[in-house]
């Protein structure tokens, strides 16, 4: 199919999965065919020293150099790496991930809560709204990404093991952090979205483009359940770890 126009620049759309920059281009690596994707550095920067962890790859940015990692889990090769937040930084290091074999992929990372809710709350989305940039262009527009069953049972099947509770849920995702008014959050809301946050959209859709299997794990920091007042809270703090663990976990039962 052709180029599909618009009016509105958003909305445009090309079927054509060659670009002129295509990734893979920043070095010649080869990863597991397992990955696991975080918003976090210390966690990561700790459990790699602690389980010795060699580093496969690194991706250098303008504003820092990102460092892939190799471990072992449940039997199973998996890497794992920090990634930017945001939906078009995430993705810009997934595709490399992406082109370097991985095409089982689990991300983690924190949350809004739009719930009344226990900080560290764990959510795994089924699907996405798309109110960012970077899923449009990826796939056709449309106002939601679903997420792959197989990875969101073995996002389950994790934390059933660690004795967790958690709840699927659809997750609004939005590269607007100051853009969250009381109006849009209430409305957000009544349509039954639990979470906001600023990447699954944009990853979900990049994995359904490129034919990889991809889930997310969440858990809530700040809430935004009570419009009147926002409450950072503790940020997620004390979830950071205890999510990587399980993140890998997952990605082993892919």
């Amino acid at each position: 199919m052709p180029l599909i126009k618009n009016e509105i620049p958003i909305l445009e759309y090309d079927t054509e999965t060659q670009a002129v920059l295509m990734p893979g281009h920043t070095g010649n690596y080869r990863f597991t065919e397992r990955a696991v994707l975080l918003f976090m550095e210390p966690e990561i920067d700790a459990y790699a020293s602690a389980h010795h962890c060699r580093i496969t790859g690194t991706f250098e940015c303008v504003t820092k150099t990102f460092h892939a990692y190799q471990t072992k889990r449940g039997g199973r090769e998996i890497t794992f790496l920090q990634v930017p937040l945001g939906g078009s930084g995430a993705v810009q290091i997934m595709e490399q991930v992406i082109a370097a074999g991985a095409g089982k992929i689990i991300a983690a990372g924190c949350c809004g809560a739009l719930e009344e809710g226990t900080e560290g709350d764990f959510f795994i989305p089924t699907a996405a709204l798309r109110q960012e940039g970077t899923s449009y262009h990826y796939l056709p527009p449309a106002r939601e990404v679903e997420l792959c069953e197989e990875a969101i049972l073995a996002i389950e099947r994790a934390l059933t093991a660690a004795g967790l509770p958690f709840r699927r849920c659809r997750t609004w995702t939005t590269d607007g952090f100051y853009r969250e008014t009381k109006e849009m959050v209430l409305y957000r809301k009544n349509e039954g979205y639990s979470v906001v946050e600023m990447e699954c959209a944009s990853m979900a859709a990049c994995a359904k483009m490129r034919g990889v299997t991809f889930g997310q794990l969440l858990f809530t920091a700040d809430s935004l359940a009570n419009v009147e007042k926002h409450d950072g809270r503790n940020w997620g703090n004390g979830t950071f770890a205890a999510a990587m663990e399980l993140a890998l976990d997952a990605a082993a039962l892919l």
